[in-house]
């Protein structure tokens, strides 16, 4: 297993050490495995992978009914945008029935190219046409980016809209992750109840608001964007970037009609919540929320959810899916969250309807990513 600190610098990204908990132990038989998940099929709408690893994903979707994956990033060891795109398009070519991509932008090129603003657009439609089956926007946009100038760029910042335009015009939905958890925001102390997570990478903490905007701009700049853009189809990955305060999703899904939210990451989280407010939530914007686990398949080691690089049993993958699934379906009280790392506590179960688990777990992400035109079934 490698050093955490050097598992960042290499990927840029986070992901969970798994307890065996979850519900009852299954098999690895396809028929097995559905018999655990309401609908026998999932989308997982967010995970990330290296080249290298596209066949090892395959199997281990195979083994947890994951019909289809959704590549919502192009990250590749310290690579973005377009190296790290179309790498990754070309291992996933003969897999468009189970595996799609998302363009991702370098923004270090608005720091050093004069010239990004106006290529941007095109880069973007290029990307499509080589495959790309949506655009996601990293966290670095309104908390690190910057121009040429040195200034920071809003999120909302007007020499961005000619992407979000073409977007439009092309067709395609367009992802932010936004800010990160509340914790991160936070004196970095032991007193944050995220401390264990901090610890191993410092660099998480945009506590110092002297070099980064508050948590609170962040989402007043995305939430202008979806607003503006009333046409583009977005989604707020991690739950909206606000897991901990669903009464203010709430509030966003309302007064914005084209935002869905992915679950990624968050189930922790979400099961802090008292389980008929997170039962409420799902079911209220049942249609507008996509399953997924932020699910990292790295070159040399692999992150679930958020914690510990390493190579995973099968069991291991099994039981971290099975958490999820045991959040969703059941009303099973205060079990291990499949993130431990991001919190030292228990959640609950929500216990959610069929209706509203087939769309969560599938049809929202088949509609949102066209699916139908890849073959997916």
């Amino acid at each position: 297993m490698i050093n955490r600190r050097e598992f960042i610098k290499k990927a840029g990204m986070g992901a969970a050490t798994i307890p065996l908990m979850g519900l009852a132990r299954c098999g690895t038989a396809n028929k097995e495995q559905n018999n655990r998940i309401v609908g026998g099929r999932v989308i997982d709408s967010h995970i990330h992978l290296t080249p290298g690893k596209v066949k090892k994903v395959l199997q281990i979707m195979d083994d947890n009914s994951i019909r289809y994956a959704v590549i919502i990033a192009s990250i590749m060891g310290t690579d973005f945008g377009d190296k790290a795109f179309y790498e990754i398009m070309d291992a996933i070519k003969p897999y468009k029935n189970r595996l799609g991509l998302h363009y991702t932008f370098d923004w270090k090129l608005a720091e050093t190219d004069p010239e990004f603003f106006n290529k941007a657009p095109d880069m973007l439609e290029r990307a499509v046409k080589a495959g790309a089956i949506g655009l996601k926007n990293l966290k670095q946009l309104g908390l690190v980016a910057r121009d040429i100038e040195g200034k920071l760029i809003a999120i909302d910042d007007p020499r961005l809209f000619p992407i979000w335009e073409r977007a439009e015009k092309l067709g395609i939905p367009v992802a932010f992750h936004t800010g990160d958890p509340v914790a991160f925001f936070e004196p970095w102390d032991p007193k944050n109840e995220r401390w264990e997570e901090l610890k191993l990478h410092p660099e998480w903490s945009f506590s110092d608001h002297s070099k980064y905007p508050p948590l609170k701009i962040l989402f007043e700049q995305a939430n202008n964007l979806y607003k503006k853009f009333t046409k583009v189809q977005f989604v707020s990955v991690h739950v909206a970037g606000y897991s901990e305060n669903l009464k203010e999703v709430s509030k966003w899904m309302d007064e914005i009609p084209n935002l869905s939210i992915d679950t990624a990451a968050r189930i922790g989280e979400l099961g802090k919540h008292p389980a008929k407010e997170g039962n409420d939530f799902f079911n209220k914007y049942q249609d507008r929320i996509m399953f997924g686990t932020d699910m990292a398949y790295w070159e040399n080691c692999d992150v679930q959810g958020a914690g510990p690089c390493k190579d995973f049993t099968n069991e291991e993958t099994r039981n971290f899916y099975n958490v999820h699934w045991r959040y969703f379906q059941t009303s099973d009280i205060q079990f291990d969250h499949p993130t431990p790392i991001q919190g030292n506590w228990k959640i609950d179960g929500i216990g959610l309807k069929e209706q509203a688990l087939k769309k969560i777990y599938w049809d929202n992400a088949y509609r949102f990513y066209k699916l139908d035109r890849f073959g997916v079934a």
